[in-house]
């Protein structure tokens, strides 16, 4: 979802999600919360896949998806007072993995969030839709710190 620097929203993933389930509808912005880590850009390229950008966003398709998730019910979804986790898990990631067991190319960001529980957000590189290419954070959530230790998920840091 490449979009012109100007249709990013400027401000916290809290306040552009918050702003965006108040309207109830999409505003046409996206927002940059990081950019690709070195360890995915280096892992990458031995894999002979160039990154056309390096900026992550977040859509506003991935707010509205979790505005009445099931993973409520589980304690598993973010609350939108704490999206501070997610842009802390890109920006200053626990760990980076490869989800190894997708069909599509992803990498799982962790970062610290309650005793044994991390947040994990899964971004896709390279993303593709509607003929724009992206970094995109596509889904994220709250998982026992153990849980990354699987054999769906190649630690790259």
């Amino acid at each position: 979802m490449k979009k012109d620097k100007n249709s990013y929203y400027n401000g916290t993933l809290t306040q552009y999600a918050t702003e965006l389930i108040e309207l109830g509808i999409g505003n046409g912005k996206v927002i940059k919360i990081g950019e690709i880590d070195e360890s995915i850009v280096e892992d990458l390229r031995k894999n002979g896949i160039v990154l056309l950008d390096l900026d992550v966003i977040v859509g506003q398709s991935a707010i509205f998806k979790y505005r009445n998730h099931p993973k409520i019910a589980k304690s598993a979804n973010i609350p939108i007072e704490h999206y501070h986790f997610i842009e802390d898990a890109v920006q200053r990631p626990m760990h980076i993995y490869e989800d190894i067991s997708k069909k599509e190319l992803v990498y799982v960001y962790t970062h610290p969030y309650i005793e044994q529980k991390v947040v994990k957000v899964v971004v896709h590189p390279n993303y593709k839709k509607h003929g724009r290419v992206s970094n995109l954070a596509k889904s994220w959530g709250i998982i026992h710190e153990e849980d990354m230790n699987g054999r769906q998920y190649r630690m790259i840091q």
